[in-house]
């Protein structure tokens, strides 16, 4: 029976109503995106290569545990580790960085969505003529083409997805070797202050009782003018120091992103001695490529890159294609409906163009892990020579080079007492001696510094040493006057 013609057009989809549900419930998928994001990935990659735990606040009960201890930590002085700690905790540039991972995984839901169908209607009132009334168009139509490509382009959005993974870990990599490199700069200028300011105390003793022998005429004038230019120098050689521990410690604070009196924490006073032999280092190449995380996302690139020009290449003469139903309801009070579909034809646009910019993208990305292993390789190289020649300078300091500055001042205070050595020999003497205890320091610092540069170059931990380390030179600063 035909519907009377002023029945509302939604009660006469009947079937074809059904189709047009059917169609419209393709749009709802039951797709969210995950709240940790890949975020449990990263994690467990950082662990193994650093040793250090991360955490992702997001306004959970969990935040109060880890700022808890955070100030555990700071109540202390803190290790190395403590330090790296801190800063993959606490470090708000690094939390921001997570949200990356939400935003890739976000494009992977995205990719398994489909286009929201679209609904059409129309209503045509008659303007001339017999016709008793008004005629009703509806129409739903679904992208079919899209249904298709769903597969090929998860594929691509997973390898942007892992890119954007390891990426992240590789940023967590560097902020905890520049807080290692923050961490040793501070030990070592701090070293160096307390080594300078008994110097100070001495050189100060010294100028005090040159002056009262000048008074009582042991000594010349010219001998209490060097002692007084020896004590000027290292006075400014203290404040020196003492700048330089205040913009490590301000460094330090950047990183670790501790402000107000959190700002209050201290570090091990002294440089740890180095170790008695290095771990085996030929296989820190192969190491590096298999387990830099920036390698690994560069890899990932390649394969987004890849899956796109494939995808690109299998679709390029398919443009866009569409399904659905169509009901009409004309004025006479007749009702059709069918279904509907439409094709576009690859005529002028054959995806010339889209297809030589995949290329491109492809053979970019090959280029760009090529280069980058290369640099790798040649990185790794470097820095494990450094490595052994910073090892190499700590050690003939600490065995030739200070032994001999202090039994030069032992010799030049006998000689002096003798009166066969005057006093500016005497104090050329103590100076070389001081500047060797300094340097020894600063090569102990490089070689951590350098070390740690080693651990960023192959993107993980070197193998711990069980040997124990030699020990330091006796440091002996005092100032015997003349």
């Amino acid at each position: 029976m035909t519907p009377p013609s002023d029945m509302h057009p939604t009660r006469r989809l009947g079937r074809s109503g059904r189709v047009l549900a059917a169609l419209a419930a393709l749009s709802l998928p039951a797709c969210s995106v995950p709240r940790e994001a890949g975020f449990p990935e990263v994690r467990d990659a950082v662990e193994q290569r650093i040793g250090n735990r991360i955490f992702w606040n997001q306004g959970g009960a969990a935040d109060d545990a880890v700022a808890a201890k955070v100030r555990e930590m700071l109540a202390h002085p803190l290790s190395r580790a403590e330090v790296v700690q801190i800063a993959l905790l606490n470090n708000r540039s690094l939390q921001a960085s997570y949200e990356s991972l939400t935003i890739a995984q976000a494009d992977v839901v995205q990719a398994g969505l489909l286009k929201n169908p679209v609904f059409s209607g129309a209503v045509r009132f008659p303007v001339a003529g017999a016709s008793s009334g008004p005629s009703y168009d509806l129409g739903v139509e679904l992208d079919f083409l899209d249904v298709l490509m769903i597969p090929a382009k998860k594929r691509v959005a997973a390898a942007a997805f892992e890119a954007a993974k390891l990426r992240v870990g590789a940023e967590i990599l560097h902020l905890a070797h520049d807080t290692r490199v923050a961490f040793y700069t501070l030990q070592g200028a701090q070293q160096i202050t307390e080594m300078r300011r008994a110097v100070a105390g001495a050189a100060e003793a010294s100028a005090a009782l040159a002056r009262r022998q000048q008074e009582a005429g042991n000594i010349s004038e010219l001998d209490l003018a060097n002692e007084d230019g020896l004590y000027e120098e290292v006075r400014l050689d203290l404040a020196r120091s003492e700048a330089e521990v205040l913009e490590a410690r301000e460094r330090m604070n950047r990183l670790m992103r501790l402000w107000g009196d959190d700002t209050r924490w201290s570090v091990a006073p002294k440089l740890a001695e180095i170790p008695a032999e290095e771990p085996p280092l030929p296989d820190l190449e192969s190491q590096a490529i298999a387990q830099r995380l920036d390698v690994g996302a560069e890899r990932a690139d390649l394969q987004a890159a890849s899956n796109a020009l494939a995808m690109a290449e299998s679709w390029r003469f398919l443009g866009g294609a569409t399904v659905g139903a169509s009901i009409q309801h004309d004025p006479e009070g007749v009702t059709a409906a069918g279904p509907a579909a439409s094709l576009e034809l690859p005529i002028f646009d054959q995806k010339q163009a889209a297809v030589a910019k995949l290329r491109a993208g492809r053979r970019q990305a090959e280029l760009r892990l090529a280069a980058l292993t290369v640099d790798v390789r040649s990185e790794v190289r470097e820095v494990r020579a450094r490595l052994a020649f910073a090892r190499s300078v700590v050690e003939r300091y600490r065995s030739v080079v200070v032994p001999l500055r202090e039994r030069i001042v032992a010799l030049s205070q006998t000689y002096h007492d003798a009166m066969l050595l005057g006093v500016y020999q005497l104090l050329l003497a103590k100076r070389n001696e001081v500047n060797a205890y300094r340097e020894y320091i600063e090569a102990v610092e490089r070689y951590w510094i350098t070390r740690a540069d080693l651990e960023l170059a192959i993107g993980g931990r070197l193998a711990p040493q069980s040997v124990p380390a030699a020990p330091a030179p006796q440091q002996q600063h005092e100032h015997h006057p003349p």
